[in-house]
């Protein structure tokens, strides 16, 4: 048995561009942790994998780009994979390799295709070098990566063998472009996301046309449940216009402050009522990711979540960036249908 992360394997000059399908359907996670106690009796020498980095590497790039042709490979990618088609895959049983817990995927044939229509489209951007595709492609997981070539023997396979959670099945409907990266502390992949790759059209469930997140929360933002939908329904909304009030300054929150205690305490003037700053005016959201031809700047957004987790906001062109909860639960109020 082997070291997952040798010598080998260890990127020199990481992260590297890949292509991958984000498992965090809640079937598949709860698949990876009935394996968890069982790995975790092996302590630092297994890395496993945590809910958020569970996921199937697509195509990777084992070389590094700069970012003109990071985005013209990303751009080819998206433009490919409309021609694609979601896949419904079951996933399991898990399978001990020789450095890997994996957990395999089938049919193969679909995820292959998807795999073949990244590689052309990738491989032809300028400047990009893959690694010669094998006899066939072999689709997977990993619940985690041995540290130690004392963790696989006979009694780990039998014991993980034994462990046999029912097969979950998954449909991936987009892939994520990320800066993938080997974190050798804990033993696992991380990464940081570029740009979203819808496969097929993409189609959005609700609209709202233009979306104000001021400086006061609407007022049903602040309760447990959405005014329609279901609080852990996901939500993928177009957004026309998406407008913010910027960070409050240090005077802006001294006064925020002081009006608080004063409400608090209506006799409570002790330093006097500070200065009313000036508030700053609401700016309208734009992608920042840098392009060819300098920065993105598109206002034309997706917006998904749901009431209970962060806004993921996506542009036109895929480029993709994480919010905050009550940014989303007011783009789920504003897109509220009509009764």
């Amino acid at each position: 048995m082997e070291n997952f992360f040798s010598r080998r394997r260890t990127w020199a000059d990481g992260p590297y561009l890949h292509f991958i399908a984000v498992l965090d359907d809640p079937e598949y996670v709860a698949f990876a942790q009935a394996h968890h106690g069982l790995l975790a009796e092996y302590g630092e020498r297994v890395g496993i994998v945590p809910a958020p980095w569970l996921h199937w590497t697509v195509l990777g790039v084992h070389h590094r780009l700069g970012e003109e042709q990071v985005e013209r490979a990303v751009r080819a990618a998206r433009e490919a994979a409309q021609q694609a088609a979601p896949a419904t895959v079951t996933i399991g049983p898990v399978w001990p390799g020789p450095s890997a817990v994996t957990v395999a995927m089938y049919p193969e044939e679909p995820l292959a295709a998807i795999n073949a229509l990244v590689r052309d489209a990738v491989s032809a951007a300028p400047g990009v070098q893959l690694r010669e595709a094998g006899d066939g492609y072999w689709p997977h997981s990993t619940l985690a990566y041995f540290r130690s070539p004392s963790v696989h023997d006979a009694e780990f396979n039998r014991r993980l063998r034994k462990s046999r959670p029912e097969r979950v099945e998954v449909t991936i409907r987009r892939l994520l472009a990320v800066h993938m990266h080997q974190d050798l502390d804990l033993g696992y992949y991380t990464w940081t996301p570029i740009a979203e790759i819808p496969l097929g059209p993409a189609a959005a469930d609700a609209s709202a046309p233009e979306v104000v997140c001021g400086k006061a929360q609407t007022v049903a933002t602040y309760r447990s449940t959405p005014p329609w939908g279901d609080s852990d329904a996901e939500y993928e909304i177009e957004v026309g216009r998406l407008v913010v009030q910027p960070p409050l300054s240090k005077a802006q929150r001294e006064y925020e402050s002081f009006i608080n205690r004063a409400l608090d305490d209506s006799t409570y003037f002790e330093d006097g009522e500070p200065p009313l700053p000036v508030w700053p005016d609401p700016v309208m959201v734009a992608c920042e990711r840098p392009s060819a031809d300098g920065v993105c700047g598109s206002t034309q957004l997706l917006v998904r979540g749901s009431w209970t987790r962060p806004a993921v906001i996506i542009c036109e062109h895929g480029h993709s960036w994480t919010d905050t909860v009550e940014t989303m639960r007011e783009v789920i109020v504003a897109a509220e249908p009509a009764h």
